[in-house]
């Protein structure tokens, strides 16, 4: 099953294998996301945009699937470069400010798409925010 809303892009090249978020239960989970924007056009060179641009991704998706970015649990993050890590906990932290902050795992690894810094996929529970 593929999920996509008119809020967000498309998969990269329709991947017919892809789907952006996935609801089981009261759990939503969201395929890791890029810097994206129209037209496959990867937003940013540096990476406090794209992190900022990942986490607006996810948060289209939550609100597809009814919830919100204070309803993520966990997050999974990529990044292409270590030394970019206090950047981008910085733009993680000013995303969320006051809300609980998810659980979450951050490595460094090459992703799929040139000039991609970070990629981040989440898990929210419908009614987490509230808690």
């Amino acid at each position: 099953m593929q999920t996509n809303t008119p809020a967000s892009p498309a998969p990269i090249r329709r991947q017919p294998n892809f789907s952006l978020y996935r609801r089981a239960g009261d759990f939503v989970f969201v395929s890791g996301q890029m810097a994206f924007g129209e037209g496959f056009r990867l937003i940013g060179d540096d990476i406090t945009t794209q992190t900022r641009i990942c986490l607006e991704n996810i948060e289209r998706q939550l609100i597809a699937a009814g919830l919100t970015a204070r309803d993520i649990v966990k997050a999974t993050v990529w990044l292409t470069r270590t030394e970019d890590f206090a950047a981008f906990d910085k733009a993680y932290g000013e995303f969320f400010g006051d809300a609980q902050l998810p659980a979450r795992s951050t490595v460094r690894s090459d992703l799929m798409v040139p000039g991609a810094l970070v990629e981040i996929e989440a898990i929210a529970q419908a009614g987490a925010g509230q808690a």
